[in-house]
């Protein structure tokens, strides 16, 4: 039986069939006599959040409902100048080695 100590030990096999060299099909108990952290295994800091809430930057942010359908995200995605690099009225292409910062205003004026 795999237990907790199992992702933190050098003995670990990460093979979903072979649990560790030592304890091939793992211990009966809940600590292992022949655990051994594994140095190069940093320890994971979990970053546990409350429903409605996300971790970005490891900052703890709200969660923003869209306003914006399905269907109304995927046509920004198809024709916003930031991913196509097109403006999708003229056709002026982008410098994308040199995007603008901001605004993605046309130079040629669009009718």
């Amino acid at each position: 039986m795999k237990i907790e100590q199992c992702d933190r030990c050098l003995f670990f096999s990460r093979d979903p069939h072979l649990i560790c060299a030592v304890h091939p099909l793992g211990v009966n108990t809940s600590n292992c006599p022949d655990f051994r952290q594994d140095p190069n295994k940093k320890e994971e800091q979990e970053l546990w959040s409350p429903e409605g809430y996300t971790f970005y930057d490891g900052e703890l942010i709200p969660n923003r409902p869209s306003r914006l359908t399905p269907e109304e995200q995927l046509e920004i995605l198809d024709s916003h100048p930031l991913f196509t690099g097109v403006c999708p009225q003229c056709g002026y292409r982008f410098n994308l080695n040199n995007p603008p910062k901001i605004h993605w205003d046309c130079p040629i004026i669009c009718s």
